[in-house]
């Protein structure tokens, strides 16, 4: 993925779970990654379910399920892409249940 992300790439994710806020630059977004199996005990996972993509704009819709402190998740979610020279430089992650997100990655 290291050929994908742009260095000062930027990831968003909205809401105020340990998981929201904006991760700043390459290395930082490959640190969030790693921490989702982490903060689950490995049941994190998702399936690409569609892209649509451009020269400078790609959304991909994925499932993203899991088990978390006694709470489930099983949504969808949209991230959507900005992309310059070739590669990503900012991530948007939008689920379609922003309240069962905030439950599952609730502190």
């Amino acid at each position: 993925m290291r050929d994908v992300f742009a260095e000062d790439a930027v990831w968003h994710v909205p809401g105020d779970s340990v998981m929201s806020g904006s991760h700043r630059g390459r290395a930082e977004i490959f640190r969030f990654l790693a921490s989702l199996p982490k903060q689950t005990n490995g049941t994190y996972g998702s399936r690409l379910i569609d892209v649509l993509a451009s020269e400078d704009r790609a959304a991909a819709l994925y499932r993203a399920f899991g088990e978390r402190a006694g709470v489930s998740l099983d949504i969808d979610q949209l991230l959507l892409f900005t992309i310059k020279d070739g590669f990503v430089t900012e991530v948007l992650a939008l689920p379609n249940d922003p309240a069962a997100f905030e439950r599952f990655w609730a502190a």
